[in-house]
């Protein structure tokens, strides 16, 4: 703030009757240098250059250099930058050699000139005027984007060109003060996403008028939408802006009527719980919100055979504009009871699945056909199972050989295939099993031991193994009931000129024999005095059968028994006197079946 002191010095009419004498004279001193200015009547007091919405002030003294009381009536000012402070009442009386000071204040609200007028009036009548003159100086900051020239405004916006995502657009700025006035440039600060400064001169930098400086703004977008941000010069706010080219995916599914958008909150495509065997699906969107078009080459799921399946794909590759979208549709079918995680891939980008799978539906009931009741032993008949209603997925499962007695087990109790346990396979929406190349049935040996066999099933789905065995299921059961021995052959071995041996083969289902019964059938015209023989087997068979050797043969046996024949006709055998021989066995059952051999 300047302060000036003008000293007025008037010089007052004498009054008539006054002993003494008045006169005034005005001054003013400027706070800037100090000086005391005489001002004569019509002078100007004037202000140096100030800048605006700032203040200048100068004093006035009005003295009374005379040696009489003088009268001052009225002090008056016009100019609306121009204002007075301590301004005394009038009128005022002042005496000879005494000053009244007043404080003139100039507050220029523009770079503009500035006029008024300071007007004081006398007891006399008289009254002096003063021009009052003063200017308004300011730094004005203008703004300029270099290349291409264009001139921006505090408020106005900077405009990049669009850039694509991951590359740099630069525009060189430039500040001119355009003021009157040296300007100082506190600050430059850019801010906003994908905007960033350079080149930026060390601060704070003083600009003489016309003086300025230049710095750098760069542009790199990171996502393909329209991006602004801010330039802030001292207090002045410019708005910039850009367009990021490129693709931007936005992915989104209905569930439920809803539409669900994958952000940041909701990552993965979620599945409502289904039970196994049964199926949910869902549209999937994929839209293009970016800038350009997308280019998609590869849908998929990311697991090959897994619950998530993928149809109505377009033909790929996929082009995308900008603003459109495509749709497909996503099949969870649950082989496993519980969560289940899985990928949709969209070239690189993996967005994740996840489902549960709830319990399948219970099985329906079943039937296995086969024997009942009481079965032959050695036989093979012929097993087969079928559901009553059929199943939605297909099944997989087992069929296995119990047996039950007091007897060793008899291995030769299996099925054809061998073993005791057959797999077989139910296909979906069908009723009846499969075993394998063999059909819808399969050949089960009964064995040769009295004994109880139970065929038991069970049952998985095929996918994901999961458990469909009914708590109690259901079972075929017969029994091979102790019974007569049943001879299989007798054969003649170790023949010679006085004898051979018989060789009965056959089963035992109780694991007991009490005799073997042979008749001989001679030849015509021979006779023989003894035709039937019976031999104890008793001993001999508790032998075989109470041994570990015969747990692997069952209920089989044979015996081997050997005839000695004397008396015979010169040049005759046995087998020549012979037409046939019959053999029987017993056990506490009954007796077998009778086999025979002829001789000749």
């Amino acid at each position: 703030m300047s302060v000036r002191r003008i000293l007025l010095a008037l010089a007052l009419p004498f009054l008539a009757a006054a002993a003494y004498a008045q006169s005034f004279s005005e001054s003013y001193v400027l706070a800037s240098n100090g000086n005391t200015v005489a001002l004569p009547s019509g002078g100007t007091i004037l202000f140096s250059p100030t800048l605006i919405n700032t203040s200048a002030s100068a004093g006035v003294n009005i003295t009374n250099t005379g040696t009489g009381v003088g009268q001052v009536t009225g002090i008056s000012i016009s100019g609306a930058a121009f204002s007075l402070t301590n301004v005394p009442a009038t009128p005022l009386s002042v005496a000879g050699g005494q000053t009244v000071q007043l404080q003139l204040h100039y507050q220029p609200t523009s770079v503009a000139t500035d006029s008024g007028q300071l007007q004081i009036s006398f007891g006399s009548g008289s009254s002096v005027t003063f021009a009052l003159q003063g200017s308004g100086s300011s730094a004005t900051l203008a703004y300029q984007v270099v290349q291409p020239a264009t001139t921006v405004a505090p408020g106005g916006t900077i405009t990049f060109p669009s850039t694509n995502l991951g590359q740099t657009s630069t525009l060189v700025i430039k500040v001119t003060n355009t003021g009157n006035a040296s300007g100082t440039v506190n600050n430059i600060t850019v801010s906003g996403a994908g905007f960033g400064a350079s080149s930026v001169p060390p601060l704070p930098q003083t600009l003489a008028p016309n003086g300025s400086l230049t710095f750098t703004i760069t542009f790199t977008p990171t996502t393909p939408n329209t991006l602004t941000g801010s330039l802030i010069v001292n207090s002045d706010l410019i708005n910039l802006s850009g367009v990021g080219l490129g693709p931007q995916l936005q992915f989104s599914y209905i569930t439920a009527g809803t539409v669900i958008t994958l952000n940041s909150t909701n990552t993965s495509v979620i599945f409502s719980p289904v039970a196994v065997t049964q199926s949910e699906q869902l549209v999937f969107d994929v839209k293009n919100t970016g800038t350009s078009t997308a280019v998609i080459s590869n849908i998929g799921p990311g697991q090959a055979n897994g619950p998530y399946a993928i149809t109505g794909i377009p033909g790929l590759p996929v082009k995308v504009a900008p603003g459109n979208d495509f749709k497909f549709t996503i099949i969870f079918t649950p082989v496993t009871v519980g969560f289940i995680n899985g990928t949709l891939q969209l070239d690189s980008t993996v967005i994740p699945l996840v489902g549960s799978g709830t319990a399948p539906p219970v099985l329906s009931a079943y039937t296995i056909a086969g024997p009942s009741g009481t079965t032959s032993p050695a036989s093979q008949p012929l097993i087969g199972l079928t559901l009553a209603s059929a199943y939605p997925v297909a099944l997989s499962g087992t069929l296995t050989i119990g047996v039950a007695g007091t007897l060793p087990v008899d291995p030769a109790v299996q099925f054809a295939t061998g073993g005791k346990t057959i797999a077989f396979t139910i296909p979906a929406n069908s009723t009846q099993a499969q075993f394998g190349s063999l059909g819808t049935q399969v050949g089960l040996q009964t064995g040769t031991v009295a004994s109880t066999v139970t065929l038991t099933p069970a049952f998985a789905t095929q996918a994901g193994g999961i458990d469909l065995t009914p708590a109690s299921p259901s079972t075929l059961q017969f029994q091979i009931a102790p019974a007569a021995p049943t001879l299989v052959s007798v054969q003649i071995a170790n023949t010679s000129a006085t004898g051979f041996s018989l060789q009965v083969t056959g089963f035992s289902t109780p694991r007991q024999l009490n005799s073997l019964s042979v008749q001989f059938n001679p030849a015509a015209g021979f006779s023989l005095p003894v035709t039937q023989f019976t031999i104890n087997l008793q001993q001999i068979a508790s032998l075989w059968f109470g041994g570990t050797a015969s747990d692997s043969f069952g209920g089989q046996f044979t015996v081997t028994v050997p005839f000695t024949f004397q008396g015979l006709p010169t040049g005759k055998t046995p087998l020549t006197i012979l037409s046939s021989v019959a053999v029987t066995a017993s056990n506490s059952n009954g007796t077998s079946n009778s086999v025979q051999v002829n001789t000749q």
